[in-house]
């Protein structure tokens, strides 16, 4: 059943996107980092994936052949939701995190292979 994470991706997606002010990023950084949590420990276990992601390996031309962009993705979004700091720190952190995990839902709705902490 994919419907937790689902609802994890789906929070993640409005945490990240919503309207902020920069005195609420401090708050804002530490309930995305919490909400990435919960997805990432219910990914490693084995979990649905969300509805729109797939993990078909593609082929053909502007197929991705292997895991280490979307590893990346994960890996630049995981370091920003650990940042700390002023709400400034955590501002530009948001930031960044936000733009790592749309790049990381395109690739997993485009049928990128799982980064390589989720592969099964």
């Amino acid at each position: 059943m994919n419907e937790h994470t689902e609802a994890l991706a789906s929070r993640l997606t409005q945490i990240l996107n919503d309207p902020e002010l920069c005195a609420d990023a401090v708050t804002r950084l530490v309930s995305a980092k919490a909400v990435f949590g919960y997805l990432d420990d219910a990914l490693r276990s084995g979990d649905a994936l969300p509805t729109r992601w797939s993990n078909r390996w593609t082929t053909g031309i502007g197929a991705i052949t292997d895991f280490h962009d979307v590893t990346d993705h994960y890996d630049a979004l995981s370091e920003a939701l650990r940042a700390t700091g002023e709400p400034v720190t955590c501002w530009r952190a948001l930031s960044t995190a936000r733009d790592q995990w749309a790049l990381l839902k395109a690739a997993m709705a485009s049928g990128s292979p799982l980064p390589e902490p989720w592969q099964r």
